[in-house]
């Protein structure tokens, strides 16, 4: 049970790893006996990681076609920022309140998304992001945060990694616009920390619905609003043929 456990988190982290870089596209068909062989295992750890993907509203599962990358709505991408902020706002007061020592993580968090604009990887520079917002909301203590957090975050991310939006911010501007945070939370201010949080948030959410109204900005993947009649591209890295059903 353990080892199943494991392996369907292997396959999460891989599937969710090729949804945020593009390798696999909206409105892709994921085919567990192909993901299954491709990996080397059976399909039950498979079957599991898919049903986690749904959970976490990256993959959708169709009657009688199976599972595919789902398409994600304007209205979906927009909404996540005033939520996100609120729970952002309550993890800072309450990292200061827990006294969160996680300073070393938050420089290392900036320094590597830097890195990562310089080389223009935007999803590098996504998940530097998300490691750093992840640590403050992480010290909160608070679970139920942590974890209403993690679903709206993860796909949000999936929109931070388009390779447009990385010029978006000058490089000066990245490390400034998160330093707030971290002298709120040196300052030992629950209030401060908050708002710096939430002012954080509430910007970028500003910029992203910015960029949705205005395509020519950005090349955005497909959005379930106007998306054009999906064609099945059978997702799988290898030309092997699909395993049979275990």
């Amino acid at each position: 049970m353990i080892q199943r456990v494991v392996l369907s988190e292997q396959v999460k982290e891989e599937l969710l790893d090729d949804i945020l870089s593009g390798r696999v596209k909206p409105g892709d068909r994921l085919v567990e006996s192909q993901i299954a062989k491709r990996m080397g295992m059976s399909q039950s750890p498979v079957r599991e990681a898919l049903r986690d993907l749904v959970a976490m509203r990256f993959v959708e599962v169709e009657p009688h076609k199976g599972a595919r990358v789902r398409l994600i709505q304007r209205r979906e991408i927009l909404e996540i920022y005033p939520v996100r902020a609120a729970l952002e706002e309550l993890a800072g007061k309450l990292a200061v309140q827990n006294k969160a020592d996680c300073f070393n993580e938050l420089e290392d968090s900036l320094a590597l998304m830097k890195r990562a604009f310089k080389a223009r990887d935007a999803h590098k520079m996504a998940h530097w992001d998300a490691c750093f917002h992840r640590a403050i909301v992480k010290s909160s203590g608070n679970q139920i945060l942590i974890d209403s957090w993690d679903s709206l975050m993860i796909e949000a991310r999936t929109f931070v990694t388009l390779s447009n939006l990385i010029h978006i911010y000058p490089e000066t501007d990245l490390a400034a616009r998160h330093r707030p945070i971290i002298d709120a939370l040196h300052a030992g201010d629950p209030e401060k920390c908050g708002e710096a949080m939430r002012n954080h948030v509430v910007e970028f959410g500003d910029v992203m619905h910015d960029i949705l109204s205005d395509e020519r900005a950005v090349a955005l993947p497909r959005l379930e609003e106007d998306a054009a009649p999906m064609v099945d591209r059978v997702v799988n890295k290898s030309d092997a043929p699909a395993a049979s059903a275990d």
